[in-house]
């Protein structure tokens, strides 16, 4: 009598949501770490995402398709159809998400984004930080049998790997990176801080990152100080993952850099400006060397706004205004780190 086995289970087709900033991007590596290290090659796992993004999408170790859109989802709804999705981990939480899941007919997990407690912080109405929202999209994974990295991991053993190339040649070592900028006012390094960051690092090679916009003040900064290179406007975040990667030191405000950071096990000191940790979107598991630099003018947990557009100590667009929080950090806390970092 012939014997009729049943078919081993398909492996799950998930596809992961979330659509905005650069660093946001970087911190769904975790996330898919955890996913491959449960369901290996066998599984699809792809991302939807913002096409300004994809540098950022481009690095995630794990991710079979990146699929981009300009305005909506229905730039990539048939190829999303074609690829017949099982699930949507919904990690952006918008109403454009939504729409995705109902289009797709598929099963969607969200995240918790904590837009109550967020908004009660930045009111003042809440001390309480929220938690990490990487822990937070971890937890979306819990019905699939899946637990987070231990709790005393962090660097490389908790995220995963990132891509990026070992074989760039114009790429001289750099004991040092610095991250000038962002896009919102609020999360720029004040000239103080680069100044000192600068002045501390005189031994050693340090490169100045950071997108087209900081090109200008790269190069007046590395003019002034021979042993800096400015690569801001030139490097894309490939590259500037590697230099990361094998830095002994970085210095970035709340942006992707501090996040690669993370991503890589490099101390960091994380200086802050209109945004503060206490929104749940810090470097997750750093380096144990790793600080955060807080605004001597921030009231304890109480940041200005979400994402750094806003400041209540100032009305000016100017990310230099002397009355912005990201103005206000004493250089001399970044000097001493970098004092044990590079000794």
């Amino acid at each position: 009598m012939a014997t009729h086995l049943n078919p081993a289970p398909r492996a799950p087709r998930i596809l992961i949501a979330r659509f905005s900033a650069l660093g946001d991007i970087v911190m769904m590596q975790p996330v898919v770490t955890a996913l491959r290290a449960t369901y290996g090659e066998e599984a699809v796992v792809d991302l939807v995402c913002m096409a300004r993004c994809r540098q950022a999408a481009e690095l995630l170790s794990g991710i079979d398709v990146v699929h981009t859109v300009e305005r909506g989802t229905g730039e990539v709804l048939d190829a999303l159809r074609e690829r017949e999705f099982d699930y949507l981990l919904d990690l952006h939480g918008t109403v454009r998400s939504r729409s995705l899941a109902r289009s797709l007919d598929v099963l969607p997990f969200s995240v918790d984004k904590q837009v109550w407690n967020r908004w009660c912080l930045i009111r003042g109405w809440r001390s309480v930080p929220v938690s990490s929202f990487v822990d937070r999209c971890l937890e979306v994974l819990r019905p699939f049998g899946i637990t987070p990295p231990r709790p005393e991991s962090w660097g490389p053993e908790a995220w995963g790997a990132l891509r990026h190339s070992e074989a760039m040649e114009d790429m001289p070592p750099a004991d040092l990176v610095i991250g000038l900028g962002s896009s919102h006012p609020g999360k720029h390094l004040s000239n103080a801080v680069v100044e000192a960051a600068l002045h501390a690092s005189q031994h050693v090679c340090v490169v100045l990152v950071g997108g087209e916009a900081e090109r200008a003040r790269a190069e007046q900064l590395a003019a002034q100080h021979p042993h800096a290179r400015a690569v801001a406007g030139d490097w894309d975040l490939a590259k500037t993952t590697h230099a990361i990667s094998h830095a002994r030191a970085v210095v970035t405000g709340d942006t992707v850099t501090m996040h690669l950071a993370a991503a890589t096990g490099r101390p960091t000191a994380a200086v802050w400006g209109c945004t503060h940790p206490s929104l749940g979107l810090a470097g997750w598991r750093p380096h144990p060397d790793s600080i955060d630099v807080i605004p001597d003018v921030a009231a304890p947990h109480k940041p200005c706004s979400k994402h750094g557009a806003i400041c209540r100590h100032t009305r000016s667009e100017d990310p230099f205004h002397p009355d912005r929080c990201s103005q206000q950090v004493d250089p001399a806390k970044i000097t001493s780190w970098l004092e044990r970092m590079l000794a």
